[in-house]
Formats: C-alpha cells, sequence, structure tokens
C-alpha cells in the first residue's frame, strides 16, 4: 500500500457528513455506575461523501482516484470541511539549536484537552512565528514536520490547513444511472471514507 499525495474532489453536495470517532468500553455495574475505559488514544475520523450532479469530468475523476486507489489500497487527502485550519497553535519552545518538530492542534474543553498530530498540512499554508515573529522553517507537507532554529525559550506557534489522510471504506463504487441530467450531469452513490492511521 503507498499514500497518495492527492487531495480527493473537492465538489461535495449537501448532506456529506463527518467527523472524529471514539471507541470507549463501558462495563454498566449492578450499582447503576457505568465503567468506561477509552480503546483508542487518539479519535478516527470517517466520512460520508456526497457527490451530486456532477460534472461528467468531475464524474471521471470520482472513478479515476476509486480505480488508482484500488479501492480500499492506498490512500490519498481529504479536505475536512468542517476541521482544517490552525491558528497560532503552539508547538515548540525555541533550544537555540536546530529542531524538527511535528504539527499538531490542540482540542481543550475544561481541564481536558487531546493534542492531534496534523500529518498532512496543506503545501504553502503553513507559517511559524517565534514570540510572535515571523520564523523561517522548512515544511515536510508530507509528514508535517517544520524544521527550523530560534532562540532558546522562545514559543513557537503555527498556522496553516490541513487535510485528512483517508482510504475508501468498501472496495466497490457504484451509480445511479437514473439521475443522469439532459447536461450530462451524473449522480454518483455515497462514498464512505475512514482515517488511515499508519499514514
Amino acid at each position: 500500500m503507498a499514500f497518495i499525495e492527492t487531495r480527493l474532489l473537492d465538489r461535495v453536495a449537501y448532506g456529506t457528513q463527518g467527523g472524529p470517532t471514539w471507541s470507549t468500553l463501558r462495563v454498566p455495574l449492578r450499582s447503576g455506575i457505568v465503567r468506561r475505559k477509552a480503546r483508542r488514544a487518539r479519535p478516527q475520523y470517517r466520512f460520508m461523501v456526497l457527490y451530486q450532479n456532477l460534472l461528467p469530468d468531475h464524474h471521471d475523476d470520482v472513478i479515476a482516484a476509486f480505480n488508482a486507489a484500488r479501492g480500499g489500497l492506498h490512500s490519498f487527502r481529504l479536505k475536512d470541511w468542517s476541521d482544517f485550519v490552525a491558528v497560532n497553535e503552539t508547538i515548540a519552545t525555541g533550544t537555540g539549536s536546530a529542531q524538527q518538530v511535528q504539527l499538531t492542534k490542540t482540542y481543550t474543553f475544561g481541564n481536558q484537552s487531546l493534542v492531534r498530530t496534523i500529518r498532512k498540512p496543506v503545501t504553502g499554508t503553513v507559517s511559524l512565528t517565534a514570540n510572535s515573529s515571523p520564523l523561517s522553517a522548512t515544511i515536510d507537507y508530507t509528514t508535517g514536520v517544520a524544521s527550523f532554529t530560534t532562540t532558546n525559550g522562545a514559543v513557537v506557534r503555527w498556522s496553516g490547513q490541513f487535510d485528512v489522510p483517508v482510504m475508501f471504506e468498501q472496495d466497490e463504487l457504484m451509480f445511479a444511472a437514473n439521475n443522469r441530467g439532459a447536461a450530462g450531469l451524473f449522480l454518483t452513490a455515497d462514498i464512505s471514507l475512514v482515517e488511515d492511521l499508519a499514514a
């Protein structure tokens, strides 16, 4: 299996769904208390993408992506329209020497936080600052690793856009031919995608 550094067609229709999923073990006790334990250390994102009334070229793009990816074999990029931007996310403290730091995004609610690894930033969108001043850095847009050197103690933050690495959840792609329009528009079936946690 391989990773395809290309984003799947962005022209999603109303009704497209997606977001993070967790896996929690719940054990009800006789007292009525429910014991809970996390089965995963991080969420896995899932999507149900709807493509409706695609132009013929876009229709071909979806078929090409599915076949080139060999169904669920290879992974690729997807834009999560509900969460694709990071703003001033703190990722490191400067050491005065060369550093390589993974881009992350932190989600906080009350006294609980989750740090999400950002593995697929969007090319050309990432900028770094050190103590709020622009910081020159090299970004590996295939891994989300930033390389830089800044003064000892400087707070390093990043902003930019990112994609989710996903794969097709099924190995078949069906089409509803009864929805072809006069202009050659075509309605594809729903497409189920799941995050590739290994990408």
